[in-house]
């Protein structure tokens, strides 16, 4: 059971007699100074009472944090969190930048930056973690951030009285206030504070460098067999805005919809970029299999690139820098 510093001034309230009933009222019109000693030592035998009673429940009075996560569930946060588990491997990365190394117990799988996250175990995919591999860690706070996570694992953590707070970021601003919140709630607010501002710096490098350069159209491409593409709602509508382009599925209805070789014809774009989502892909070999369409501009000029999913895809502070790396397939000419 938790306290807090509230439970202590009840249980003092309590103590505090009513002084001024109608017998004291006697004892003061007839003896007043016998009453204000007795009264004097009443009320500092109480204060006695009550520093004592403070100190023995003060190591015992763990105040609570109570907030809303980003998913807009109360979550009481432990006072002095040790023991945390992150459920993503974006998340993972925020938590070891914000320092707090030695309190994670454990991440998922493919959670493998910074390389001291291959060291920690592993408690099975960021869609379906294990629940026995999470019990079996002891974690005081669980953090999730992906919609497409088990909803029974959440579930059972509730049944175990673990807390678990949600993030839910969309673009680069709302990972700003993902990073803030973490920081707030693991008390590293003001490490939180310097990675934003280093992003900040870093995003605003980029926007500044593509300013007033005309925008290109950009395919960006996350599947190989089907080719899936990407709507506004996404990580990478808001990276290739900022760096300088237009995505041209972005007003698909779908947040990442499938995609046919005659839509991306009639959609000619001027740079395809493929996330490296399958690791086992031959990535060189499929780039080369879009020569066949020499009519599509991007693959008339030769501007078909691969990049790292890891940096644009995951909403972590290495997403900043898979933004500079999309200004510069973008707009090479202000490398």
């Amino acid at each position: 059971m938790r306290y807090d510093l509230r439970h202590c001034g009840v249980l003092y309230v309590r103590l505090i007699p009513q002084v001024l009933r109608a017998s004291h009222l006697n004892i003061l019109l007839r003896h007043p100074f016998e009453f204000f000693y007795k009264f004097l030592m009443k009320s500092m035998l109480q204060r006695f009472l009550f520093l004592l009673m403070f100190t023995f429940l003060l190591p015992v009075a763990v105040a609570a944090l109570t907030v809303e996560d980003e998913s807009g569930n109360t979550v009481e946060i432990p006072d002095r969190v040790q023991r945390i588990l992150p459920l993503t491997p974006s998340l993972a990365e925020i938590l070891f930048a914000l320092g707090l190394d030695e309190r994670i117990v454990g991440v998922t799988d493919f959670a493998t930056y910074p390389p001291a996250a291959r060291k920690k175990p592993r408690v099975g995919t960021f869609m379906k973690p294990s629940l026995e591999k999470v019990l079996a860690l002891e974690p005081d706070l669980v953090i999730a951030g992906s919609e497409r996570q088990d909803e029974k694992t959440y579930a059972a953590l509730k049944h175990f009285a673990i807390p678990v707070y949600r993030i839910r970021p969309v673009d680069l601003n709302t990972i700003y206030r993902s990073i803030s919140n973490l920081g707030e709630i693991t008390g590293t607010l003001t490490k939180a504070q310097q990675v934003i501002l280093e992003m900040k710096k870093k995003a605003a490098k980029v926007e500044r460098r593509v300013a007033g350069l005309p925008r290109q159209r950009v395919f960006y491409q996350v599947g190989i067999d089907p080719i899936v593409s990407a709507n506004s709602q996404t990580f990478a509508a808001d990276l290739i805005r900022r760096a300088g382009g237009i995505l041209v599925t972005a007003d698909n209805k779908v947040r990442y919809p499938l995609y046919s070789i005659e839509r991306v014809i009639i959609d000619a774009p001027e740079v395809i970029i493929i996330s490296s989502m399958s690791p086992n892909t031959n990535y060189r070999r499929f780039r080369q299999s879009w020569q066949r369409w020499n009519s599509i501009p991007a693959v008339r000029q030769g501007r078909i690139h691969v990049i790292d999913s890891d940096m644009v895809d995951r909403p972590s502070p290495r997403i900043v820098d898979g933004l500079a790396r999309l200004a510069d397939f973008i707009h090479p000419e202000v490398r």
